[in-house]
C-alpha cells in the first residue's frame, strides 16, 4: 500500500490541494492589512483544512529549516513569518483561481470544510474535556483527518463526489477508494504526514479514524478522541444517537448529554464560521449563485493583490536574500524542495552556486562550477533561453556525467532548467529537482515558470542596478572626501610649521638654559609625531583599496611631495627635488598601491636623514629582457643603510628608529610592489641611499 502511496505522492502534492474561495478571500483580504496580528491569520488559517496543511508542509520543509514545534498554529506562522504566509495566500488563490471551476466541485469543497471544522472543534473539546494535555494538536488532527479525500477526490469518479463528508459507517468510500487507487484516504493522509515529519501520534490517530471501535479501545488517547470525534460529526441514515452514545460511553464514559452539548456546540461555532465567510452550505440555486460571486470575488481579491504586490516591491539589498527567497517560493508556488539557483559569476564564463541556499546533504555539489560553453544540459539551457529538463534530453540524447551527478545532488531523478534572464543579460540558471511525473507536470505550466523566471531576472537586474549606483554614490563620496581630507591637512599643517620655525627661533635666543632647551624639544617632537599622524590618516584612507585603473606616475610623485612639503620636509628641513620625464604615459596599475610603496620610501629616508638633508625623486622609461617599464628613483643623503640591516632589507625587523617606528615600510613596500608584479632595488653607501622600483606598462 505504501508503494501505491508513493506513486500517488509524487502526483498530488499540498500545493495543489483545494480551498474554499470564501476562504482564501478572507485571507487575501487578512495578508494586505497592515495591523494584522498572527492571531487573526491563525484563526482564518486555522478554518481550513488545505490551507493548514500547506503551512505545515512549509514549515517542515528543508528550505525553512524544518520546524517541527506543533504547540500551535499561531506559533507555526509566527516561525514562517508574514512574508512566507503572504506567499502562500496567494499562491494558494492563484492554483483556485485556475484550476477548473464547478458547481459540483464547490459543493464538494463546501461538505468537506463543513466537517472537517466541526470534528476539529469536537475534537478540541475533547482533548480539554479527558484531560489530554495537547488540544491545539487535538484540533489540527481533527481539521487534517480527512485531508486524503481532498487528494483522492480528482482521480474519483463522479458518484463519489457527490457523497456527503462524514457518511456512517464508511465502509463503502473505502472500499470504493481502494478499488480505484488500490489505497484508501486515511492511509493516504498519514503517509503524507509522516513524510512531514508530524509527530506520530497525529499520523496514526488520522490512520485509524475509521477503525472498528473493537480495535480503537486500547489505542492511544489521541486516536480515541480523533475517532469519536469524526463519529460526532458524521452523518447516519438511522439509530446516529444510539451509536454516538455507546462510543462516548465505551472509549471514555461520557454520558449521552455531555456529547450532544459537545456537538451542538461545535455546530453553532461553524455555523457562525461559515455566515462569516459567507459560506452557504447547502445546495440551492441562491447558494451557488453566492458560490460564483465568491469565485468572481476571489480573481478580483488576486488581481488586486498582485497590482499591491508591483508597486510596493522593494529592491532586495542583499543577494543572500533573494537566493534564499527563490527557493522557499519554488517550494510553495510548485512543490519543489529540492532547487538550486545557479549564478553567473564575475568571469561571465561559469556557472556556480548562488550563497545562502539550503544544499541538500551533498558533497558532488559542493563547490559547483559550471562552464558556460560546456555541453551540460545547464549550460545549454542559459545559452539557448531555453527551458529544459533531463528526462526529455535523456531521451534525445545521453546526459552528460555533470547532469546526472547534479541530478544525485538534489537527491531526485532528474530535474528542470530554467533560465533566468532580463533583456538579454544573462543572471544564472534554476534547478527543480523532480521526478518524471513531476517534470510532466510542471511543464504543462509553462508560462507560469517562465513569469516567475522573469520575476526572479527583475528581482535581480535590481540588485545589480542598485549595487551599481551604490558604488557609483560611494566613488563620489570617496573623491570628495579624499579631496575635503588633502585641503585640511595642508591647512593644519601650516600653522604646525609655523609654531616649528617659532620653536626654532627660541632655542636660538635661549643657548644658555638647558632646561628650556630640553622642554622646547620635547614640544618640537611632538609636533613632528602631530605631522606624521595627520599625514598617515591622509593615507589609510585609500591604501587598503586595491583597484586597477589608469595610472600616471608623475602625478602620484607631484601630489605626494606637495603634501609633504608642507609637513615632514618642512618640519626636518629637508629640500626636495623632482626629475620627472614628462613624457611617460599611463600605465593601468593599482593607484593605491603604488602611492603607497612611494609613501614608504620618502618616509623612510625621512627618518635616515633626520634633519637638513635632500631627497630627489625621478622617473623614465626602462626596457629589461625586452619588456617595457616605468622606473621610479628616489635618493636621499642619509647616512647609508648598515650591513646587516642591509642583509634583511625586505623583512620584517624590530626597528632601531625609536617607538614611533614599526619596521615594516620596506617590507610592505616589497610586498606591494610584488602584487604589481613589479621589482625593487637598494644600493647604499655613505653618502645616501638610492630605492629603485620598476613598474610594468602591462601587468
Amino acid at each position: 500500500m505504501r508503494d501505491k502511496a508513493t506513486i500517488l505522492l509524487e502526483d498530488i502534492e499540498a500545493n495543489k490541494l483545494p480551498s474554499l474561495p470564501h476562504v482564501l478571500v478572507k485571507l487575501l483580504h487578512a495578508c494586505r492589512d497592515e495591523d494584522i496580528c498572527f492571531d487573526t491569520l491563525s484563526d482564518i488559517i486555522s478554518q481550513d483544512a488545505a490551507l493548514c496543511s500547506k503551512v505545515i508542509k512549509a514549515a517542515n520543509s528543508p528550505v525553512y529549516g524544518r520546524s517541527r514545534n506543533l504547540e500551535s498554529l499561531k506559533h507555526i506562522l509566527m516561525f514562517l513569518g508574514q512574508d512566507t504566509i503572504n506567499s502562500i495566500a496567494i499562491t494558494a488563490s492563484i492554483k483556485q483561481f485556475f484550476s477548473e471551476y464547478s458547481n459540483q466541485k464547490t459543493s464538494f469543497l463546501k461538505s468537506f470544510w463543513h466537517h472537517s471544522l466541526t470534528c476539529a472543534t469536537i475534537a478540541r473539546s475533547l482533548a480539554e474535556l479527558t484531560a489530554y494535555p495537547y488540544a491545539e494538536e487535538a484540533y489540527i488532527a481533527g481539521l487534517l483527518h480527512d485531508i486524503g479525500k481532498l487528494m483522492i477526490e480528482p482521480k474519483m469518479d463522479a458518484t463519489y463526489k457527490t457523497l456527503p463528508h462524514g457518511i456512517y459507517p464508511a465502509t463503502e468510500v473505502l472500499q470504493n477508494e481502494e478499488d480505484t487507487l488500490g489505497i484508501n484516504h486515511p492511509e493516504l493522509a498519514s503517509i503524507m504526514l509522516e513524510k512531514w515529519h508530524l509527530p506520530d501520534v497525529i499520523c496514526d490517530a488520522i490512520r485509524y479514524h475509521h477503525a472498528d471501535i473493537e480495535d480503537i479501545q486500547q489505542s492511544h488517547q489521541l486516536a480515541k478522541i480523533i475517532h469519536l470525534s469524526s463519529l460526532l460529526a458524521s452523518h447516519f441514515s438511522d439509530n446516529d444517537q444510539a451509536i454516538k452514545t455507546d462510543a462516548a460511553i465505551r472509549l471514555f464514559d461520557i454520558s449521552e448529554s455531555i456529547i450532544n452539548e459537545l456537538v451542538e456546540t461545535a455546530t453553532q461555532k461553524s455555523q457562525q464560521l461559515a455566515a462569516s465567510m459567507d459560506i452557504d452550505i447547502g445546495d440551492t440555486d441562491a447558494s451557488r449563485n453566492k458560490d460564483e460571486a465568491k469565485q468572481i470575488q476571489l480573481a478580483e481579491q488576486v488581481r488586486d493583490h498582485a497590482l499591491v504586490q508591483n508597486s510596493q516591491r522593494h529592491i532586495a539589498i542583499d543577494s543572500a536574500e533573494i537566493y534564499k527567497a527563490v527557493q522557499q517560493s519554488v517550494s510553495l508556488l510548485f512543490g519543489i524542495s529540492n532547487s538550486l539557483l545557479l549564478e553567473v559569476d564575475e568571469t561571465r564564463q561559469n556557472l556556480r552556486i548562488a550563497q545562502n541556499q539550503y544544499i541538500s546533504d551533498s558533497r558532488l555539489l559542493d563547490n559547483l562550477s559550471i562552464p558556460l560553453n560546456s555541453d551540460s544540459m545547464i549550460g545549454n539551457s542559459l545559452r539557448q533561453v531555453q527551458i529544459n529538463d533531463s528526462f526529455s534530453t535523456q531521451q534525445s540524447a545521453k546526459l552528460s556525467i555533470l547532469d546526472q551527478q547534479v541530478a544525485h545532488g538534489l537527491k531526485a531523478d532528474g530535474f528542470i532548467c530554467v533560465p533566468v534572464t532580463q533583456t538579454a543579460a544573462p543572471y544564472g540558471v534554476m534547478l527543480l529537482g523532480c521526478n518524471q511525473p513531476q517534470s510532466a507536470s510542471l511543464l504543462k505550466a509553462k508560462k507560469l515558470i517562465q513569469l516567475f523566471a522573469s520575476d526572479v531576472a527583475g528581482k535581480l537586474q535590481q540588485y545589480h542596478d542598485y549595487r551599481k549606483k551604490l558604488q557609483d554614490i560611494n566613488e563620489h563620496n570617496s573623491d570628495q572626501f579624499l579631496l575635503r581630507a588633502q585641503k585640511i591637512v595642508h591647512e593644519t599643517n601650516n600653522p604646525l610649521t609655523v609654531i616649528r620655525n617659532y620653536l626654532q627661533l627660541l632655542s636660538k635666543k635661549i643657548t644658555d638654559n638647558n632646561e628650556i632647551s630640553s622642554d622646547l624639544n620635547i614640544i618640537r617632537q611632538e609636533i613632528d609625531r602631530i605631522s606624521n599622524i595627520i599625514v598617515r590618516c591622509k593615507d589609510s584612507m585609500d591604501s587598503d583599496i586595491s583597484e586597477i585603473s589608469s595610472v600616471n606616475i608623475n602625478s602620484i610623485v607631484n601630489d605626494l611631495v606637495d603634501l609633504f612639503k608642507s609637513s615632514l620636509f618642512s618640519t626636518h628641513n629637508i629640500k626636495s627635488t623632482l626629475k620627472l620625464d614628462n613624457g611617460l604615459k599611463n600605465i593601468a596599475s593599482d593607484r593605491n598601491y603604488i602611492k603607497q610603496i612611494l609613501t614608504n620610501l620618502i618616509k623612510n629616508a625621512v627618518e635616515a636623514i633626520q634633519q637638513n638633508g635632500e631627497i630627489s625623486i625621478s622617473t623614465g622609461s626602462i626596457n629589461i629582457n625586452g619588456r617595457d617599464y616605468i622606473e621610479l628613483k628616489l635618493h636621499d643623503t642619509g647616512p647609508g643603510i648598515p650591513d646587516e640591516v642591509m642583509k634583511n632589507l625586505y623583512k620584517p625587523v624590530i626597528s632601531t628608529k625609536g617607538s614611533q617606528h614599526s619596521g615594516l615600510g620596506l617590507s610592505i613596500s616589497k610586498s606591494l610592489v610584488d602584487k604589481i608584479k613589479g621589482s625593487i632595488s637598494c644600493t647604499t653607501s655613505e653618502s645616501g641611499t638610492t630605492f629603485s622600483v620598476q613598474i610594468p606598462v602591462k601587468t
